[in-house]
């Protein structure tokens, strides 16, 4: 029962917010997609950051394996859903959000998804690098960067493998920088004559920070396309006026 109103605590406290805004890996100083950060732009009356702030609370609903260190024989009752019953050293799923406020107070153990091991992430970090891989993006879980994040920097999934966890910061951090240059590319590459462009696979904080961009660079180019067309238009009747002049001019000679 104790553990049990420790996790409803817990749960009051995620519905704050428990994981902050992820700007960027800690060790390396690099922003994970910094050239979305100051965008004044919104979409749907969002901005980046607000479009951000949204990927992270789904992220905290994604589901992760735990290991409790109790056993409950009832389940727990939250705000959107029911967790448990545990069973002591059992594998079992809960959100995000609560598997980190249970790991602060020490009721379970994370594990960490197969994706974020060394091997797994130095995969998918060659085959974003590969040249068949030149014009599209690999594969990654929807919430990869949030997810990363938070169990990198706000839990103990990695405690006491300090040499690990660099080395998976480091994975992260080419992985991400090899995904955003392709972003960066395919910004640079819209004009005029654009009219789609192939988003798969990209995850949602990278859609968030290429979402406001796109849709303001379109805007601008249909407002330039406008503008050229109504000149277009002025140019064809002035002509045609300078045409209708010239007979009348003719007319009136004969």
């Amino acid at each position: 029962r104790e553990a049990c109103n420790l996790i409803v605590r817990a749960r009051a406290l995620g519905c704050r917010g428990c994981v902050r805004y992820v700007e960027g890996f800690s060790g390396g100083g690099v922003a994970a997609m910094s050239f979305c950060t100051t965008s004044a732009v919104r979409v749907n009356t969002k901005d980046t950051a607000t479009l951000l702030s949204d990927d992270k609370f789904l992220a905290l609903e994604e589901d992760i394996e735990i290991v409790p260190k109790f056993s409950s024989d009832a389940p727990v009752d939250c705000v959107r859903a029911s967790i448990g019953p545990f069973r002591a050293h059992t594998v079992t799923k809960v959100p995000m959000w609560a598997a980190l406020d249970m790991a602060k107070l020490q009721l379970c153990t994370i594990e960490v998804p197969y994706w974020l091991h060394e091997e797994e992430l130095r995969r998918m970090r060659d085959d974003e690098r590969s040249k068949d891989m030149a014009e599209m993006f690999g594969q990654v879980p929807e919430h990869y960067i949030e997810i990363a994040f938070a169990l990198l920097t706000q839990s103990s999934a990695f405690s006491g493998e300090a040499r690990q966890k660099n080395r998976i910061l480091y994975l992260m951090r080419e992985l991400i920088e090899s995904r955003r240059n392709k972003i960066i590319r395919a910004l640079k590459s819209i004009d005029q004559n654009t009219k789609c462009f192939e988003a798969t696979n990209m995850s949602a904080a990278e859609r968030s920070c290429f979402r406001t961009r796109t849709t303001h660079i379109m805007d601008t180019f249909v407002e330039l396309l406008k503008s050229q067309r109504v000149l277009e238009k002025d140019e064809d009747d002035a002509e045609e006026e300078l045409t209708q002049g010239q007979l009348e001019d003719s007319s009136t000679r004969l």
